[in-house]
């Protein structure tokens, strides 16, 4: 059985409450942590619910447009794509007609 704290922080600033849980992780994996905890200057807990959010999270990262940016002409160089429309019309190559045996 778990029991439940609430603990005031910034994010009961935004309604939102953190949950108090426990987690069983080898001893590898908790030096890793400590480690860099230590380096960082932030509790296990920040890590552990930063990783969450990075991992399961649908939100869209702070530095989605710098990815963006960054991935913008990432194949110009390729000599193999002629034209983006001409690559993709090949890759879309519509099979129906040959699945239902049609000519």
């Amino acid at each position: 059985m778990y029991v439940i704290h609430y603990t005031a922080s910034d994010s009961q600033k935004k309604g939102l409450y953190m949950k108090r849980t426990q987690l069983y992780i080898e001893e590898n994996l908790f030096k890793i942590l400590q480690d860099i905890s230590h380096e960082q200057m932030v509790s296990i807990s920040e890590l552990v619910r930063k990783a969450i959010k990075k991992a399961y999270s649908k939100e869209t990262p702070a530095n989605a447009d710098t990815i963006m940016e960054k991935a913008a002409g990432i194949w110009k160089n390729r000599k193999d794509i002629t034209s983006a429309d001409s690559y993709v019309r090949r890759m879309r190559h519509d099979t129906r007609r040959e699945r239902f045996g049609i000519k």
